[in-house]
């Protein structure tokens, strides 16, 4: 009570007990979750939250039993995982996805799930997909903002497979919320470069990111963000950490604008703008730009790739050249 004995924020009981109902969510206690938004909703059913708090209770009650039974492990972790995405759904069509229930649902659920593929992964129930195993564990650190764990599992991952798109963007994101910004823009860099398809954008709060992806629908419209955003970090110098590329980089990039630029003449461009030929095509020509202009320095090289740039989108790269030195 404050000095004129009017009840403050703190002391309203249905708070208070709804902050009890979202903590038993986010330790996993359903049933006893349920009990007590039960008895609110009978003494004030329109008090706000007390819905979405019952709801999001009941779904996961409903589901515990199935839960239990499984195996400890990579089962119970993707059951976790693939009912997660059935009651994201749910939440979006009962408009309780930004609910404080949906979220400390999600904090057990994600970190429930990530004990469980730590589980999987340490007692080798499925060594063959060990990778799939660590990823998923980051992403469950990743959206528990747990950065620092989803590193760890992500970089040991990394050690077998470097070149994977997906992994490569999970670090870049784990990276950028601990502020090491030139390791995550190396990393989102070269997941782009990877393939961009393999991507999920959904998984990605890092700012640069959300940038390049508006940028990339307000300049693309109705095309894949994914493939635009490598083009549109070049441009807007968002993508500014470059790495050394090697003669045998080289020739390989050199082999994928040829198959690129053979699909394209072959198909035409009205159909290539349909594809994904296009900006790969776009960045392909932009890791070689960098090569010649910071690398191994050729004037001549420089001049054709820009002339081709030009060629494959006037729009962008004329006034992009225009206002960059030579």
């Amino acid at each position: 009570m404050d000095k004129d004995g009017q009840l403050i924020f703190n002391d309203d009981p249905f708070l208070i007990a709804c902050n009890t109902a979202y903590q038993l969510i986010e330790e996993g206690k359903f049933p006893e979750a349920i009990e007590k938004i039960d008895k609110l909703m009978g003494e004030n059913p329109d008090y706000p939250g007390l819905v979405e708090t019952f709801r999001t209770a009941k779904f996961w009650k409903n589901r515990s039993n199935d839960i239990e039974a499984l195996e400890k492990g990579k089962s119970t972790a993707d059951f976790l995982m693939m009912q997660w995405e059935v009651f994201r759904r749910y939440s979006l069509e009962k408009s309780i996805i930004d609910s404080a229930a949906y979220h400390a649902a999600m904090k057990y659920i994600f970190f429930e799930a990530a004990e469980q593929y730590k589980v999987a992964y340490l007692e080798e129930q499925s060594t063959i997909n060990s990778f799939d195993l660590l990823l998923n564990l980051g992403v469950c650190f990743i959206t528990l903002g747990e950065y620092r764990h989803a590193i760890e599992a992500l970089e040991f991952a990394r050690i077998t497979f470097r070149s994977n798109a997906k992994l490569l963007s999970l670090l870049g994101e784990a990276y950028y919320h601990l502020g090491e910004i030139p390791k995550s823009l190396y990393c989102f860099k070269e997941a782009f470069f990877v393939d961009p398809s393999e991507i999920d954008l959904s998984l990605l709060k890092a700012k640069p990111i959300l940038q390049l992806a508006a940028l990339a629908r307000e300049k693309k419209p109705g095309k894949d963000e994914r493939e635009w955003i490598p083009v549109f970090g070049h441009i807007e110098d968002l993508f500014y950490v470059k790495r050394q590329v090697n003669t045998q980089q080289v020739e390989s990039i050199k082999r994928e604008i040829f198959t690129l630029e053979k699909s394209l003449y072959q198909i035409g461009r009205e159909k290539a703008e349909e594809t994904n030929i296009i900006p790969r095509l776009i960045n392909k020509y932009l890791w070689m730009l960098d090569y010649f202009e910071l690398q191994h320095y050729d004037f001549n090289n420089i001049a054709d790739i820009r002339s081709q740039l030009i060629k494959i989108d006037r729009e962008i790269f004329e006034e992009f050249f225009k206002n960059k030195p030579k």
